[in-house]
This record gives C-alpha cells, structure tokens and sequence, in this order.
C-alpha cells in the first residue's frame, strides 16, 4: 500500500508539471462538454447505442439528431416521454439493430423505477445519485456488477459500458479503457493492469492530482493517444547521513545492552547515615529496652531469653492422672 501511494504521487507530480499542464486540461474539461448535456434520457440512449461498437463520435451524433428531432419545449424528453417515441419509431435511431432498441427500453424502464421512489426530484439528478451511490461504488469495486439491481437485471452492459454510464451520469468515476492501461504504464504502474486495477489507480490519481476523474480519464486517454513518453522526473532527496554520536551517547549502549562508562561505572557516594537511625540501630538487642526478642521465635531452643524464668517444679509437673471418676459413664457412682 506504501508503494502504491508513493507511486501516485510521483505520477501526479509528473502530470502537473506537464509544459502543457493547463492546455491539456481544458481540451479534456471541453470533450466532456460534449457529451448529452445531462438529459437522462439522452445519457441512456448514448450508452445502449455504445454497445454497437461504433466510435463515440458517431453516437453523439446520431443522440443529437434524436434530440433535435424530438425535442419539445412544450413536451420535454422525460425517460417517459422518450420509451414511448422509441415504442413507435423504426430501428433507424438503433443503426438497423433491434437488440440496441431493447436495451434502450430496458434500460429507460429500470431507471423510470428508480425515479419514482424519489418525490420531486430532477431524473438527471436521480441518475446522478445512482452513479456516484455508495452501493453502486460497491458493487464495482468487489467486482459483481451483474448483480447491480439496475445492470443485473437488464444485462447485456460489460464493465467498460457501465463505467461509461455513471461517467455520462455525472458520476466522479472514468471509463478504465487500454488506452488509460497504456497511459499508466507510462508513468510506471507497470504492465499487465485489468479494468477493475486501472480503474483504482487511475482514480487514486485523480485524488492527488485534485481534479475530477472523468477529467484525468481524458488527459490519460489523450497522452495515450500521443504515445506520450516524456514525463519530467522528480527530485530525489539526497540521503542524510546520520551525526557522529556525542561523548554523552557513546556511554550509553544500544537497546538490550549494557552501560559502560559515565555515571554507571562511578563509585557511589556514600550518604551519612541519619542519628535517630543510628539510636535505633543502638537499641536494637537490649532488654531494657524492650528490643529482647521472644521466645515464641524458637521455643524448642534451651538458651532462649527468657526459658530459664520459665524453668521451675512447676515446669515439670505432669498432668494429673485420670481416676474414674473421669472415665466416660462412670460420673455420679460408687464402685460396687
């Protein structure tokens, strides 16, 4: 993860000090102007006529005749509006394929749906949400996007088709086609990215160069396109060499060793020992003083202090002897 950060940053570096830095950007800032204009219907439309294979010149266009043919004041292109001018009109506007015009309607279909959950809220505005959703990021980014409830269930849209989509939609995302693969390698990811790791690093790029993805997809497509190879490298930092070591840290030994030298080979200095300790320490052992130690310390031993006061006939008399009367069930009689 280090590495792959430290790599955006250094590509970054190598885009924005492009000579033509700001030229770039506005060429890729106007092919983004050209799009649909954000009508949501239009932005369906461009993408199931995509699947054709056509260039994308050549959608835009036929889009901007369909629009300029249909287009009301009075009746503006709702996805509504627009199904139901699909419903009665020829394959013409599907360049003679019937498999484009059901995707269309499909598509506009599921859409229709997710515009009706939401009250009072502009269908390019929906789209918007649905590119940009934390749900739909999900799905992409753990790779299942045919289980996306829209994509899934209409089908038919591969990977490059859905990110074409949500870039369309106005979705911060970009399409991670071979000529962004081709554009990366240059700047040094390395060779052999699929769709899902262009798209990561791409985006990561976008972050650090702090300009909106669909953005930097153009500029990476374009310098593609050029075979640009000639990016400026970036300074490198001259490695520090670390100062000598002070006759303060010599005496210090590295961590888990030992210490010589200083203050720990000097000998200590020895403290005067306080006077009331020294009488404690006086009185320590004397009988007047009630220092004596006890017997109970050693009560086995003969020359305790203290044994020979206990020594006397009475130390020595025995316990008195038991007579009948002690013995158990005898007590109160007279021997018969």
């Amino acid at each position: 993860m280090v590495e792959l950060a430290d790599r955006a940053v250094e590509s970054a570096w190598k885009v924005k000090n492009l000579k033509d830095f700001d030229q770039r950007l506005e060429r890729a800032a106007g092919r983004l102007d050209e799009g649909t204009g954000g009508l949501a219907a239009m932005v369906v439309y461009e993408t199931a006529l995509m699947k054709s294979g056509r260039p994308p010149e050549e959608v835009r266009e036929m889009v901007r005749s369909f629009r300029e043919t249909f287009e009301d004041e009075e009746v503006p292109l709702t996805m509504a509006h627009t199904s139901g001018i699909m419903n009665v009109e020829g394959n013409d506007w599907f360049f003679g394929e019937d498999g484009l015009r059901v995707l269309t309607g499909q598509l506009l279909g599921q859409f229709q749906h997710r515009v009706a959950q939401y009250n009072y809220v502009d269908e390019s505005e929906v789209l918007r949400r649905w590119a940009d959703g934390y749900d739909t990021r999900l799905f992409v980014r753990r790779r299942i996007f045919e289980t996306e409830p829209i994509i899934g269930v209409v089908g038919g849209l591969d990977f490059l088709l859905l990110q074409h989509l949500r870039v369309a939609a106005g979705g911060d995302t970009l399409v991670p086609n071979a000529e962004v693969a081709r554009a990366l390698e240059a700047l040094g990811y390395g060779p052999g990215l699929d769709p899902y790791e262009t798209l990561a690093a791409a985006e990561d790029l976008a972050l650090h160069l702090d300009l909106p993805a669909p953005v930097v997809g153009e500029m990476l497509g374009e310098l593609a396109r050029e075979g640009f190879e000639d990016y400026p490298e970036p300074p490198r930092e001259e490695p520090r060499t670390a100062p000598s070591a002070t006759p303060q840290e010599d005496a210090v030994a590295s961590e888990g060793g030992a210490v010589s030298g200083g203050a720990a080979d000097e000998p200590r200095e020895q403290k005067p020992v306080p006077p009331e300790r020294a009488e404690r320490a006086e009185v320590t052992g004397d009988p007047a003083a009630g220092e004596e130690p006890s017997r109970v310390q050693d009560p086995q031993a003969g020359d305790a202090p203290g044994v020979s006061e206990e020594d006397g006939p009475a130390s020595g008399a025995a316990p008195p002897e038991s007579g009948p009367e002690d013995k158990p069930g005898t007590s109160g009689r007279e021997d018969a």
